[in-house]
């Protein structure tokens, strides 16, 4: 532990504007908003069924890891005052530390580019964009070494295991399947131990942690369970092909980036009529418990929009 507090205060050694603006930028390859982005070119305008197969290999991966999360439960660098370090950019340190949702989730989105387009030039880029983010998670403060390793292990690890089992087309109902269930009883599992069995964080209310806690297990698994229901949704109703015409491509990609990013918000803001956020603080555990619920529920309804209704567009204005 103390070699990763010094390593972290090593790197916030150098700090200037220039390289908190450089590593910002950095990070930035591992949010949301660039996974929602790199998902949508490849089912919209690239490859359906490779878009499909990575979208799924993410969304384990993340599943897998805020369930990591709840088990380890490890307080994030800066929060403890002894260690002397700062925390940069906190709006993207939401949660526990280990592992690093920003690395697992760069190196699973950039791995599995790498494995399943065969690339060499966009494998070199891969390593870069992964590795960069992991250093830059620990010059913000939010993340320990251990913390970047093994997220990055994890998102390379099941890049490379998808692609095995994607391998047989024959086997991707099955695993959309397995997939399905699998994630439902984890959340199930997760959400029953961390009330009955784990112990909150102290410095914040039960509330505040439960949400802190399950919120992106939910939102993940929300992801799944749209993720499979907005394939067969398409399967049997939509069937839309991908073209090489540049100008509709980049219209399908602005249009559906948007449009997710309108359902994502838009429910965001109507859900918190429903539980307003300082119940979370001060309130009982059901708010927190149907602010969980409400954040899967977003998710899964934002990636069937994206999945299976977005697409029904596209036969309808010939795009």
């Amino acid at each position: 532990m103390t070699f990763e507090v010094e390593l972290i205060q090593w790197l916030q050694s150098f700090r200037s504007d220039f390289w908190d603006f450089f590593f910002q930028f950095w990070t930035f390859f591992g949010e949301e908003l660039v996974v929602i982005g790199i998902l949508g070119f490849l089912y919209w305008c690239y490859d359906k069924k490779t878009g499909e197969t990575i979208g799924l290999t993410v969304f384990i991966s993340l599943v897998l890891n805020s369930i990591i999360k709840v088990i380890f439960q490890r307080p994030r660098p800066y929060v403890n005052p002894a260690n002397g370090i700062d925390g940069i950019r906190l709006d993207t340190a939401g949660g526990y530390s280990f592992p690093s949702g920003h690395t697992q989730g760069a190196a699973v989105v950039f791995g599995s580019l790498a494995v399943w387009l065969k690339k060499r030039w966009l494998t070199i880029v891969s390593v870069v964009i992964i590795v960069m983010v992991a250093i830059s998670r620990m010059y913000l403060g939010v993340h320990y070494l251990s913390d970047v390793l093994v997220g990055g292990l994890l998102g390379v690890g099941l890049a490379f295991i998808f692609h095995k089992l994607f391998e047989n087309d024959a086997n991707r109902q099955k695993i959309y399947l397995i997939s399905l269930v699998s994630s439902i009883a984890l959340f199930l599992i997760s959400f029953v131990v961390y009330i009955f069995i784990s112990q909150p964080d102290g410095d914040i209310s039960g509330p505040q942690a439960l949400y802190n806690s399950m919120e992106g297990v939910a939102k993940m698994v929300g992801a799944i369970v749209g993720f499979v229901t907005g394939i067969r949704f398409e399967a049997k109703h939509v069937q839309f092909e991908n073209h090489r015409i540049i100008w509709k491509n980049i219209l399908r990609f602005v249009v559906g980036v948007g449009i997710v990013m309108g359902v994502r918000i838009g429910l965001k803001a109507i859900f918190a009529l429903i539980v307003d956020s300082e119940a979370l603080v001060e309130g009982s555990m059901v708010p927190a418990a149907f602010a969980v619920i409400f954040d899967g529920i977003r998710y899964g309804i934002m990636v069937f929009v994206a999945i299976g209704v977005y697409p029904y567009l596209f036969r309808k204005v010939n795009c």
